[in-house]
């Protein structure tokens, strides 16, 4: 955890994509993850490739460094009943949780 408190309340929202290679790294098949909140998407793809103008897939690392800039990392999609589903909550989420 990060040595402040964080406040964001901003929220990535990602689909899965399956396993797959990604670029500039070992052969090992990874989980891949596709942002799809903007802008989201773009800010992190910059960081990533430096270029938002590619698809950039995300790793299960990739998702977790997400989490510790403060931001909480949920599926695209809802569960059946119709809540979000969390891969890694901030510190807003796990609160509204806990309620």
């Amino acid at each position: 955890m990060l040595p402040f408190k964080s406040h964001m309340i901003d929220e990535v929202l990602v689909q899965y994509e399956g396993l797959g290679v990604l670029e500039d790294e070992d052969v090992t098949p990874t989980n891949q993850w596709k942002i799809t909140s903007y802008p989201h998407h773009d800010a992190m793809a910059i960081i990533k490739r430096g270029d938002d103008a590619q698809e950039v897939w995300f790793s299960d690392d990739d998702l977790k460094a997400f989490k510790k800039l403060g931001y909480a990392v949920c599926h695209n999609k809802l569960d059946e009943h119709g809540k979000k589903v969390y891969i890694h909550h901030n510190m807003r989420t796990h609160y509204e949780k806990k309620k």
